[in-house]
Order: structure tokens, then sequence, then C-alpha cells
């Protein structure tokens, strides 16, 4: 061989080594090509006969659960340093000790049922990232993610020295908004190095096992569930999607395939016509920029009828609390609403129409128009955790539930926060909520048709018990409280119900509610109420007990109970404040011609914040305009009223 042809073949294997380096590094892609996705049952463990063997109460047992946790196989907790698996979850929520980012977690009291949710975008590409493998797995993408966990670089030095976190943060913070950029797209897609459906159906089986493993009836319940999570420029429209049984799919659509609210619904409905109960939760309202209550359909189009319709059989309920905020009102627009500032995180500037106290009402406006309310949500709480750690909700817990974010003490105080580095972390997070069930037992089957009929509350974390009955003919005096639930079932409906003309002569409630058995005393329940009057919108908020004896004024001024918190050690009052307060309350403006919604929202006396316990612990100094006190709360669903066509 001559020396210009040996030169040819060399620079022809160049050519050849070259591209397949570089097809390894960069893989042509993604890989769409559709795959079959049939709804069949997915139940791996039989447990028919268990649940046969429960012993339902018509009466109702309480039940308390979170049903939004994300672990590693959510993208963003893999970029916030995260390993923990489904399995952990559902061990943490049952008790046990995990590991997360190099510490020891564990919670404080267990859960009586959960969901592992994590987001479906990217699902299948964390089997890439991390499957040795998949074909992709040493693409440069997935070397880039796995890179962040480094074994040989500490994040920074932490107060406790047995402990350091091996991730790179300032490689996280790009990972993570390219990501966001690219779920915010308006036309969002995979990665390149996405390797097609039989990715996802991976990472989907590696939950259903876990549900399927730590299922146990009358004990604790898990549910299939996942996150859609669409997100338009800023503005975040996410759902959790939540299965009654093992009837699913063979993988979740994410808003890569289904990019609006519509497609999801449309999506459900088929899915739900082929044997599959299921429900779309919207949560984070407060970041929705607008878009979670819309008048107007994905293209612009004044809502239909048939919108409506489709959005009320499909989400029953809305999450109000969460370890990003709370979503029922804002003290920028709520300002005769003194517990109005309660954990106020916003995009900037805040929105009226992204708070469920301002979709309730509007749901009246819409049935009074359509004759269908699309937002005639019940309401609960959960975490939202990205660290595996369902019902972690406790203000005295050292760690955080938004990854690395805000687990350690120097992260909560001194980063900026992953959604908007013009804020502290501190601004922004807590430690989120739970939902409370009242269901005949403790199962899929009666968790699940307590959720869909909305006998269910949510609470900022603390575990208040409440009942709430409208109805008549209350008794005014009860010996027990099972004379009182008794007595509630017999002459009215319960929480998430309707009460029409032909039920009530007045709008007469039952209200019960009753301290967490470690918690702060409570200081009063409160109804609030909204109707729809004359083509116009109204609200109000009744006192109707308070605490210690004390009264409303006239001006409706109420004097204080002398409630405090030691800034010094957190300890708060134990001898203000109620341990239990019931109350049979009538409406005094009620008129049976409007149509109207009544929710209970119970307040407890003040206790420490997290951020308090921060300086106490690790003398943190938080600005002086940052509350170190918080009031824990309690929302119930609420009761809708509707006058029958004669009352007019």
């Amino acid at each position: 061989m001559n020396k210009k042809n040996l030169w040819t073949a060399i620079g022809v294997i160049i050519i050849i080594i070259v591209s397949i380096i570089i097809k390894s590094l960069i893989p042509s892609g993604p890989v769409l090509d559709p795959a079959p996705n049939n709804i069949s049952d997915k139940t791996r463990i039989n447990q028919l006969d268990a649940e046969r063997q429960l012993k339902p109460n018509k009466f109702r047992n309480l039940y308390f659960g979170d049903l939004h946790v994300h672990t590693s196989i959510s993208l963003d907790a893999y970029i916030g340093g995260v390993l923990a698996t489904p399995e952990d979850a559902y061990k943490f929520a049952l008790g046990e000790t995990i590991q997360v980012l190099g510490k020891p977690v564990k919670i404080d009291r267990p859960l009586d049922f959960t969901a592992v949710t994590d987001h479906a975008e990217a699902m299948g590409e964390i089997m890439t990232i991390t499957n040795p493998d998949d074909p992709a797995y040493k693409a440069l993408m997935p070397r880039l993610f796995r890179s962040i966990h480094k074994p040989d670089e500490p994040m920074h030095p932490i107060n406790e020295p047995d402990i350091s976190v091996h991730v790179d943060t300032s490689l996280m913070r790009r990972l993570f908004n390219k990501a966001l950029h690219n779920t915010a797209d308006h036309d969002p897609s995979h990665p390149r190095f996405f390797r097609g459906f039989e990715t996802v159906i991976k990472a989907w089986n590696i939950i259903l096992d876990a549900t399927e493993k730590y299922y146990q009836p009358g004990k604790f319940t898990t549910f299939a569930g996942y996150e859609w999570s669409q997100t338009k420029g800023r503005a975040h429209l996410h759902r959790n999607i939540l299965f009654r049984d093992m009837m699913v799919p063979d993988y979740p659509m994410s808003t890569f395939e289904l990019n609006y609210e519509e497609d999801l619904w449309k999506w459900l409905k088929q899915i739900t016509n082929k044997g599959a109960t299921v429900m779309a939760i919207p949560h984070n309202s407060n970041l929705a920029d607008g878009g979670a209550f819309s008048d107007r359909d994905a293209l612009g189009n004044p809502m239909t009828q048939d919108y409506a319709q489709l959005r009320q059989d499909f989400e029953p309920l809305v999450e109000i609390h969460q370890a990003k905020g709370a979503s029922e009102v804002h003290a920028a627009f709520w300002k005769n609403d003194e517990f109005a500032d309660f954990e106020n995180y916003a995009h900037h500037p805040p929105m009226e129409n992204n708070y469920v106290r301002w979709a309730l009402k509007k749901g009246l406006e819409h049935e009074h128009n359509l004759g269908v309310n699309p937002f005639k949500f019940g309401i609960i709480g959960s975490t939202d955790t990205h660290t595996a750690t369902p019902g972690k909700v406790s203000e005295k817990s050292t760690t955080g539930n938004n990854a690395i974010a805000d687990f350690y003490p120097e992260a909560r105080a001194f980063q900026r926060w992953a959604l908007d580095d013009k804020l502290p972390v501190y601004e922004a997070v807590n430690p989120g909520g739970l939902v409370a069930v009242w269901a005949e037992e403790n199962s899929r089957g009666y968790l699940y048709d307590a959720l869909k009929r909305k006998e269910c509350y949510a609470t900022s974390g603390s575990r208040i018990q409440l009942r709430f009955f409208g109805g008549n003919g209350f008794k005014k005096h009860y010996n027990t409280t099972e004379e009182l639930v008794q007595d509630g079932f017999a002459k009215g409906v319960p929480m998430g119900s309707d009460l029409s003309s032909e039920q009530t002569q007045n709008a007469e409630f039952l209200i019960w509610a009753k301290k967490d058995s470690i918690g702060a005393n409570l200081d009063r329940i409160q109804v609030i109420k909204g109707w729809h009057k004359d083509g116009e919108l109204h609200e109000k908020i009744f006192n109707v007990i308070l605490s210690d004896g004390r009264i409303e004024q006239a001006d409706g001024g109420i004097s204080d109970n002398g409630a405090t918190v030691d800034l010094k050690t957190g300890e708060f009052s134990t001898d203000v404040g109620a341990d239990e307060l019931i109350v049979v309350w009538i409406d005094p403006e009620f008129d049976p011609r409007d149509k109207a919604f009544y929710y209970v929202r119970v307040i407890e006396i003040p206790t420490a914040s997290w951020r308090l316990w921060d300086q106490i612990r690790y003398d943190t100094q938080y600005p002086e305009d940052i509350s170190l006190t918080v009031r824990e709360r309690a929302w119930s669903s609420p009761i809708w009223y509707s006058p029958s066509s004669t009352t007019h």
C-alpha cells in the first residue's frame, strides 16, 4: 500500500472512530417511536382477602397521609442530590429511618397512607442516566447528570461533623435551569438522549413494584400515581394523577405527550373508559401566573360547558398547601383576612386569581352561566417533598423537603431559591402539609372514594381533627363525639357535600375540632362563606367560636388570649387556647336564593416556626421582618348550597 492510500485509510479510520465517539456522546434522537399504552391490572400482590376482612365504620375513621411525594425518579430531586427510592419513601412513611443526602432521617409519626408521585417528565431519562445497561448511559448529558453526585466534593461544611454532602451545587443549578427551561418551552420535548418509552415503563414499574410491596390493607395504604408537570413560561400548572387501584396504563403520559390540561383530561377520560379509576389534583396555584383557574381553554377560547364538565369530572380536589407555599389566599388581596399572611410565597407580582378562595367563588359564577361548576374542589394538603420523606412536616425538623435547596441550615439561610434567584430560600419554603381523610377503612377503595366525594381536609402539618356537617336541627349539646357524629349524619351531610333548599330552611352547620395530641391548643374556628348574588361574587369570614370564652365585639374586634412563644427556647403557651371546640352555627345572612359555599378554617395559637428553631439550634439570624412564629391551621372541604328553581 502506498503512502497516499495508507493516509487515506488512516483518515477513514479516524473519521469512523470520531463519529462513533460523537454518536456515543451526543446520540441522535430523541427516540419517540409510538409504544402501546394499554390499561391493565398491574397488581403484583393479591390483597383481596385482606381487604375483605376489613370492618368498615359507617361513621368514618380519620386517616392522615401525603399524596405528593418525589424520589430520585424525579429529575429535579435527582439533580438536587437525592438518591432515595420509592421504596425508601414508603419505608419513611411507615416510620423507618432512611438516608437522604448523607443524613439519617425519620418521621416523627408514621402516616396512614401515601402516594409516590414522581414527575412523568424525564422519568425515562432517569433510567438512562442511572442504568449502565442503557445504550445512551455514556452520552454526554447523562454523564453530566451523574457527575452531580461527586464522591470527593462536599457541598460545604456542615455543623454536624460526621456529615458531608457529595454534590456539585453549581452544576446542579445549571442542569436544573436547563431542565426547567425545556419543560417550560412552548412545545416541550424529550432531550436527545431519550431512548424511548420502554425506559419510562422501567421507571413506572419501579414505582408500581414499591406501591404493591408496601400496601397493607387496614394498616397502611399506597396509591399508584405520578405528577403531570405542565410549565408554561414560569407558570406552574401541575397536577398529581392518582389511581384508585392497580388498573393503570403501561406508562404515565407527561406534558411532552399531553401538552395542555384539556389533553390530559381527555386522556383520563379515555383510560377511564378502558377500566381505570383516576383523578387529577392541581397544586401550587400560587405559582400559576393566573393560569390555574382560567376561564379560557388552552387556545384562548371562552370556557364552554363541555370544558367545565370535563374539569369537574376529573379534578374533584385541589391542594391548598405544600412546601412551596399556601394557595388559599394572599395578604396582598385579602387585606381584611388577618390570617391571609401565611406562607405567602408567590411569583412577583402575585395574582388574585391564583388562589383557591377566588376559584371557589368564580366557580359559582361559572355554574350560574354554564350550569356546571368547574372549580367545585374538595381541599387537601401534602408536602411535595423532593427528599422521599412523605409527611415530614414538623417545624422542629432539622431538614427541609426541597432536596439540597433547604435540606441543611446553611442552605436555608444563605442560598438563593432555585425558582427565583432574587429570593433567599427562607422566604419561599415551609415544611408542607397533610391530607386528612374521613373514610370507612384504611384501604385504597375506601380512601379513594372518600377523596372523590371530598370528605377530606387539609392541614398545614398539624394533625388537627375536624368534622363539618351542614343540615338542620342539630342538637345544642352532645355528651360524646360519637353522639355528635351520629347526629351530623342523621340530620345533615358531611364536608364536600351539597345542600339544596329542599334539605334546609336555614344554613345550619355542626362543627367540631380537636387539637393535635402533641400540638398547640386551638385559638378559633372560622367559617368562610362565598356567594353569587345579582351577578356579583361576595365573601365573608365568620368567627363562629373563640377559645378562652372570648366573644367577638360589635365592631368585629377580638381580644388577644395572651398566647406567646419563647424566642429563646421555642416553648409555646399551654395554659390558653382550647383542646376542643364545638359549635352549631346558623348563617345570620343566609338568603335561600343565592348559590353559596362554606368552608371551615381552624387556627391554632402561635408556635415556633422552623426559622426560630434554626435560630435556636444554629444561631441563624434572619431579617427582622421575617416571622419566627407560625399559626398552624386546617381547612375543610366546602359544603355547597344550591337553591332550587322554585326558590328564585
